[in-house]
């Protein structure tokens, strides 16, 4: 092999190590962790892994000391922050008219990197809590939830 066809080959190889592959029936992919990380849907509970694919209407559950994060089908990244609670009531992507998010924060925080769908079509793009319906309209949102569901901290929110 030549030289520059070695480097080539090497490029490309890294790439496609360093990009997720996406089960075509998973929503996202685990691409980052540490402790206790569990998806639950209706009355099953599997503990996660790096790798692992999550599908809409599965809840995200990181335990003391843990966090997730999940990236999404339309490349947006969301770390769920130590004991925390996510639902991931609906995320569709297709490039075209049909896309929608919404994701629910039921306790703990979380913090979003957009991707695709956000920033093509914002307005389809919707984080629920216990207090508010917010709507991302930047590239990056944060969001903190006090013991009592109110909000304690947030960046980037569009009520």
């Amino acid at each position: 092999m030549i030289k520059w066809q070695k480097t080539l080959a090497a490029a490309i190889l890294s790439a496609a190590v360093a990009m997720p592959v996406m089960a075509e029936d998973s929503t996202a992919l685990l691409v980052a962790s540490r402790g206790e990380v569990f998806a639950e849907h209706e009355a099953d509970r599997r503990a996660l892994e790096r790798g692992d694919g999550v599908q809409e209407e599965e809840r995200i559950i990181t335990g003391d000391k843990s966090f997730a994060v999940l990236q999404f089908i339309d490349g947006a990244k969301v770390t769920v922050r130590p004991n925390s609670v996510l639902d991931i009531k609906e995320y569709v992507y297709n490039g075209g008219d049909e896309n929608a998010a919404t994701l629910s924060l039921v306790q703990g925080g979380l913090r979003i990197i957009t991707g695709a769908m956000a920033k093509a079509e914002p307005e389809s793009f919707k984080v629920e809590t216990p207090v508010a319906l917010m709507g991302v309209r930047g590239t990056e949102f944060a969001i903190v939830l006090c013991d009592d569901g109110s909000i304690c901290q947030e960046e980037g929110a569009d009520y």
